[in-house]
């Protein structure tokens, strides 16, 4: 057990903290949107899945394991005629080199198959569509469909677009399809694909305000700034939503959650180990020092006016790229 000096369990904590998430508006709306997705579906009795799109980092894996949990666990029925398990989300990890096969293979193996090297794709399809409809899933989430959606001629992508279509007709479940802008452009191929994704949402990384009733970033901090005075019973911290660290934080994560999730993890982790009930900018610059993305500079060794030039050059060079 890692205790810290002042009887804090370290772990518990650093746990606690990767757990709580903070439900900003555009996260809001993206769950808002798939649940509609699901309950539209079930009222039509027709397939009308979503998509939920973004660059990486901005939380989607999240997301589709929160939805996941809140669809229920898997449950055992039991009737005077057999026993059935229903299972309302299937979450799919498309692997790195997806293809048709390579994905059916998957989504056999997660439902309970054991598909062999003879088997072919149609005889895997028939196998995962009878799954589907036996476990009477909800949904159907595949993750990281850049994977197959990044790769592969306009050809290949058109096979991938009528394979969905085929799960989706005949098994009557909604799907999921989270990843990269790739993934829309690959599913809008397709025009009965297309149609078959009427629900969308969008997430971005969190943009730089200086206004704090205009800033989302100000109040994802301040929300995951109170956990962790509450995990480490902190007695003196540095106030992530002041316009130094503020200001810091933007330049060294870009507004990424998974980027400000390695920040926050190891600067807390250092300050629960120190064991003083304290939280300093001292703690940020020493995690920002051994994490690649923003090591250098170290955004956290810089006076205000050097982060306010930072930041306007940074402002500046995307707004070239933009122009491009």
């Amino acid at each position: 057990m890692n205790i810290s000096p002042n009887g804090i369990n370290i772990d518990e904590a650093l746990e606690a903290l990767a757990a709580c998430t903070v439900w900003y508006p555009d996260y809001r709306e993206a769950m808002r949107i798939i649940t509609k997705c699901i309950n539209t579906t079930r009222h039509r009795k027709d397939p009308s899945s979503a998509m939920l799109i973004g660059p990486t980092g901005v939380g989607k894996t999240r997301l589709c394991r929160m939805i996941e949990k809140d669809l229920g666990p898997t449950q055992q029925a039991r009737n005077s005629e057999c026993d059935k398990k229903t299972w309302p989300c299937v979450y799919i990890e498309l692997p790195e080199s997806a293809t048709i096969r390579n994905l059916s293979v998957v989504m056999a193996q997660v439902l309970g198959g054991k598909p062999t090297d003879n088997q072919s794709v149609v005889i895997l399809e028939d196998f995962i569509i009878q799954r589907l409809v036996t476990i009477e899933a909800k949904l159907v989430i595949l993750d990281d469909f850049h994977h197959v959606a990044e790769k592969g001629l306009t050809k290949t992508k058109s096979s991938l677009c009528n394979w969905i279509i085929k799960l989706l007709n005949r098994s009557g479940v909604a799907f999921l399809i989270s990843g990269s802008s790739s993934a829309e452009e690959t599913i809008d191929l397709v025009e009965e694909l297309s149609d078959r994704f009427p629900y969308r949402a969008k997430l971005q990384p969190l943009p730089m305000a200086d206004k704090a009733s205009t800033s989302v970033l100000l109040g994802v901090l301040a929300s995951l700034e109170k956990e962790m005075i509450k995990l480490g019973h902190l007695k003196e911290y540095a106030h992530l939503t002041d316009p130094t660290p503020y200001k810091a934080i933007y330049l060294a994560t870009r507004g990424n959650f998974r980027r400000l999730s390695d920040l926050l993890h190891d600067s807390f982790e250092i300050a629960l180990l120190r064991g003083d009930y304290t939280l300093k900018i001292s703690d940020f610059a020493e995690a920002a020092a051994d994490l690649a993305f923003c090591c250098c500079p170290n955004y956290f060794l810089m006076s205000h006016s050097q982060l306010n030039f930072a930041l306007k050059f940074q402002t500046n060079k995307s707004s070239e790229t933009a122009k491009k």
